[in-house]
């Protein structure tokens, strides 16, 4: 579960309880800062169907956080970029109706990756959403993106997570001690995405 953006988490609460979603959000932020995580959680909530979503433990909550939903579409870099041939067919799936939620969530991880037929491909599905479908995207920065990308989403601007928050949760989620969760969160520098990790792997530190 998302720790530290919770300006941002309230943010899209409010708007999938009142039913006014974007029909594109950018999580922008460091590396590691757990923005592809937060956009996951957020996927898995446009389908929820507990009474707190993402309940996580609804069937299309456990399969969209488990990469199974067939409503849930993602896109990772292939060779370091985010190609023209994988917008173009996630535009294909688009404008299928939803198998079994309410919403096509198309999830686009790094796009900050993308070439430049690739980001301009996009842009036909940002300038005429298809209805009933949500697109999610990544990055690292809005300065590597294009303009007319960025002006066609709600942007989430996640800063990097308080050491005091890196701490509590690696000695309450990790079993770290005081010791440990200090300098792991000082190395950290914000990133609780890559302090959990090296909290279960000591080959990072």
């Amino acid at each position: 579960q998302t720790v530290g953006h919770d300006w941002a988490i309230d943010l899209l609460n409010h708007a999938l309880r009142n039913e006014r979603l974007a029909h594109a959000y950018l999580f922008v932020g460091l590396k590691r800062v757990c923005k592809d995580t937060l956009a996951t959680e957020f996927a898995a909530a446009l389908n929820c169907t507990g009474q707190e979503p993402p309940c996580g433990e609804c069937p299309a909550c456990r399969k969209t956080l488990g990469g199974a939903h067939p409503d849930v579409i993602t896109i990772m870099p292939q060779n370091g970029k985010i190609k023209i041939e994988q917008v173009r067919e996630m535009q294909r799936q688009m404008a299928l109706s939803p198998y079994e939620g309410r919403l096509r969530v198309c999830l686009i991880s790094s796009m900050h990756l993308a070439t430049t037929e690739a980001a301009n491909a996009l842009l036909k599905s940002l300038e005429e959403p298809p209805a009933r479908v949500v697109l999610l995207l990544t990055a690292t920065s809005i300065e590597l993106l294009p303009p007319t990308v960025v002006s066609r989403c709600q942007v989430l601007q996640l800063r990097p997570v308080a050491g005091d928050t890196i701490q509590h949760t690696l000695r309450r989620r990790e079993g770290q001690n005081q010791q440990q969760a200090e300098l792991l969160s000082r190395i950290a520098a914000g990133r609780i995405g890559w302090a959990v990790a090296a909290a279960r792997d000591a080959g990072l530190v």
